[in-house]
């Protein structure tokens, strides 16, 4: 297998995040570029009809409180803080979008194996796949057994 050179990991800042991590750290290699993102929603509610104004959760709060947590991830890592990247809007499509800007070599993301219903609608993950241009890896999250 070739060397990946650049490497996007969406986390959804899930407990299942650090497993999604270890995949990437698995095909890193020495010089790889590593670059962690999160997409979080439009931070911005309209409830001005029923308390007599606007209240803006703007992005920047938002910022503020993801990236500390993002950073937790990269303990003991040696990731500058500009391969933090948290972005606005629809997953799927920011992914792929930072993933094309930065020149990523693959994206590394998680599932859970969804069955029924969920599968048949599609997951963030099988999105991800349809839209990526480069190669696509889904981490399986495992759940820990029943009664541990």
């Amino acid at each position: 297998m070739s060397q990946y050179n650049t490497i996007l990991v969406a986390l959804d800042l899930t407990p299942d995040s650090a497993q999604v991590l270890n995949g990437a750290r698995k095909l890193a290699a020495a010089g790889t570029h590593l670059h962690l993102v999160h997409v979080a929603e439009h931070p911005i509610t309209a409830l001005g009809s029923g308390t007599g104004r606007n209240h803006r959760h703007g992005e920047l709060q938002v910022r503020q409180e993801l990236f500390p947590r993002l950073q937790e991830y990269t303990e003991g890592m040696a990731l500058p803080p500009d391969h933090i990247h948290i972005l606005f809007g629809d997953a799927p499509q920011e992914v792929t979008y930072l993933a094309n800007k930065l020149g990523a070599d693959v994206i590394v993301t998680g599932s859970h194996g969804e069955k029924g219903l969920k599968r048949l609608l599609g997951t963030t993950a099988t999105n991800i796949l349809h839209q990526a241009s480069c190669d696509v890896l889904i981490v399986r999250i495992h759940e820990p057994p029943q009664g541990t």
